[in-house]
């Protein structure tokens, strides 16, 4: 199956075309009557034709797409329309479909194009006027419009299941009787290969690239370069350009980074910053907002919004490199030596739990107002005073809990922070003996009570002073505020509902509605809609307290955490399960991140367990489980330490 990105109007000036020798014009091959055109057919959705032929359209189906317009723009199965009309002339714009070159694409609408033969190679149409055009790059070049150049339609090439899952409404035509599937051919059109010149030796002449043009340039970017990288950064025409690649329907797609709100939604044109998210999303820096492979943001602040196209199809690279000889090809930068060193030797030491020293003592004095303590140390002559870290994790009866509950007497293990000379300064986690004993072995049933007691005293703390956090962002522009609560705080923080009210501990109280809820590795992103005047309250990572609603004891309860059912996308599903589970790897010792937070805190430039429980999940995503079931299974095969903080001992 061969894929295209066609994209955003682009009107330049009249392209020259590569002669078959110097001297000699390309040859044109005249076979009008090869292929009938399809004029104006009538038009349905995807929905109702899913209904009308499920016996026949399969998943992987190759489909053209437009993707702007009236209900989300429309889509073209290539089997029922495109291999017998390789010209469809409409309303909704002119498609074509040449697969002897291995693209297919769209230009403005008109009802007076039909197909008329091959140049270059590359499939021709004519205007009912007898202009002829290129069907690659939409120049005319004979007739009484030489040298006019068509506005393009944005489309690209996905699947039949993939488009209806997520753009069911989209238009789609009607599937009459008379609409029979028809195979692509295997072999090339012998007056295809008549028609075609020296090939361009830079690049093997069948390899796929994604064609870009730009202002007054244009550059291949070879399809396994891009689908290598996921994501391509490169400027074009002193401009930047972003290449997207989607890696389930393997689709190529070129963009300027530069987003527009829909309709006449005020704010004007934003440039981003975008992330690859696994194998088909991506994400903007800053809003945190998720883009699919269409241009279209799917979730988060700029929802609804659309990037700005470039002008590039997926095509042959004999049909591009003829059509534009002057076109650039696009190269990776090359990594030294010297760098990627560097890399490596930055995360061999990323695993955070290697390198802190952890400590035995008995405690001597405790003020838990200043979150200070006197320790003596095992091994040490004198106690030294320490405080701890304003987002410190206490442990209690082999829960979470508060430094007030320790007294002097009690033998508790530490964990040090280090400053950037590798000096202890501070303390970061603090655990009672029982607590201590849990972590580094099975949980003793034995001390359930004494646990279940201390859940419930935080439970009552939770409920009265609120969930402990930090303001992560300050918008003070449209009113809104991150708070990431602590690693406690998983389960009620993440039970939190989109339009819940909540509080924010001030003088009087910050009111404020919840307007997204997601994990943050071991820690809960919320995003809080608060009213501008209060925000001059908050202050980036000042120490806050979330008032909420105390959710059913079921939710500290269950084998499921409370948002399982919230995550939609695969991409979104496998990073919520690594976000949701520890890690149950065979490493032992106080070493393994993973072990203590969350999977999704280990560094997958040193270790493999990340990487392998995500291919994991994702071929159990992939055989149709739901979230539940993936979790249930997990847990069967890896065993309760999935669920709790642990480390092995």
């Amino acid at each position: 199956m061969h894929h295209l990105l066609a994209a955003v109007i682009i009107a330049g000036t009249p392209v020259a075309y590569a002669p078959g020798s110097p001297g000699q014009e390309p040859a044109l091959v005249a076979r009008p009557d090869a292929f009938p055109t399809l004029v104006n057919p009538m038009c349905s959705h995807c929905r109702d034709e899913a209904k009308r032929r499920a016996k026949e359209l399969r998943d992987d189906e190759p489909v053209l797409c437009w993707i702007r317009g009236y209900s989300d723009g429309g889509v073209i199965p290539h089997r029922f329309f495109l291999n017998t009309y390789r010209v469809i002339s409409d309303t909704y714009g002119v498609f074509v479909f040449d697969a002897d070159a291995g693209y297919s694409r769209g230009f403005a609408p008109s009802l007076d194009f039909t197909f008329h033969g091959w140049r270059n190679g590359v499939m021709v149409m004519k205007h009912k006027d007898g202009t002829l055009y290129s069907c690659l790059t939409g120049v005319a070049f004979d007739g009484p419009r030489k040298g006019d150049q068509l506005k393009t339609v944005p489309t690209l090439v996905s699947n039949w299941g993939h488009w209806l899952k997520e753009y069911p409404q989209a238009v789609a035509y009607h599937m009459f009787d008379k609409y029979q599937p028809v195979e692509t051919p295997a072999k090339p059109s012998s007056d295809s290969m008549k028609s075609r010149g020296p090939a361009d030796k830079r690049l093997p002449p069948e390899n796929m690239v994604l064609g870009v043009r730009a202002g007054k340039e244009s550059r291949a970017f070879p399809i396994d370069i891009v689908a290598k990288a996921g994501l391509v950064n490169d400027t074009l025409d002193g401009k930047s350009v972003v290449v997207l690649w989607h890696e389930p329907t393997r689709t190529a797609v070129a963009y300027r980074p530069i987003a527009t709100p829909p309709g006449k939604k005020a704010g004007g044109p934003r440039t981003l910053a975008l992330e690859r998210e696994g194998d088909c999303c991506f994400v903007d820096k800053e809003t945190k907002s998720r883009w699919d492979i269409a241009g279209r943001a799917t979730a988060g602040e700029l929802k609804d919004w659309t990037l700005e196209w470039l002008d590039g199809v997926q095509v042959k690279w004999f049909a591009w490199a003829a059509e534009l000889p002057e076109t650039s090809v696009y190269q990776p930068p090359k990594e030294s030596a010297k760098q990627t060193d560097a890399i490596k030797e930055i995360a061999g030491t990323a695993e955070f739990l290697k390198a802190i020293p952890k400590k035995f003592g008995v405690l001597q004095e405790v003020d838990s107002g200043r979150s200070a303590l006197k320790l003596l140390i095992d091994g040490d002559k004198e106690p030294t005073s320490w405080l701890l870290t304003p987002d410190a994790e206490v442990k209690v009866q082999g829960w979470w809990g508060r430094l007030e509950q320790l007294q002097p007497g009690d033998r508790v293990w530490a964990w040090f922070k280090l400053d950037r000379k590798k000096q202890p300064s501070g303390i970061f986690m603090l655990a009672d003996e029982i607590s201590q004993t849990e972590i580094n072995g099975k949980a003793d049933e034995k001390l359930a009570p004494a646990r279940e007691k201390q859940k419930a005293w935080l439970r009552e703390r939770w409920n009265a002073e609120g969930l402990p956090g930090s303001v992560g962002l300050v918008q003070l522009y449209n009113g809104e505020a991150d708070i990431v609560l602590d690693h406690e705080a998983m389960r009620w923080g993440r039970s939190l509902d989109r339009g819940a009210k909540v509080q924010l501990d001030a003088k009087p109280p910050i009111e404020a509605v919840v307007k997204s809820v997601r994990p943050e590795r071991e820690k809960t992103q919320v995003r809080l809609v608060v009213k501008s005047i209060d925000l001059a309250e908050l202050n980036m990572g000042q120490r806050v307290h979330l008032k909420m609603k105390a959710p059913p004891t079921t939710v500290d309860q269950d084998l499921f955490p409370p948002d399982i059912d919230r995550p939609k996308t695969k991409e979104d599903r496998l990073e919520w399960f690594l976000a949701s589970i520890y890690c149950t790897c065979g490493v032992k010792g106080n070493i393994c991140t993973g072990h203590f937070y969350t999977l999704s805190s280990c560094n997958v430039n040193g270790c493999g367990a990340p990487n392998a429980t995500r291919k994991a999940i994702a071929e159990m995503i992939d055989k149709g489980l739901d979230n539940r079931q993936i979790f249930e299974r997990l847990h069967k095969e890896r065993g309760p330490e999935m669920v709790r903080s642990h480390l092995l001992p």
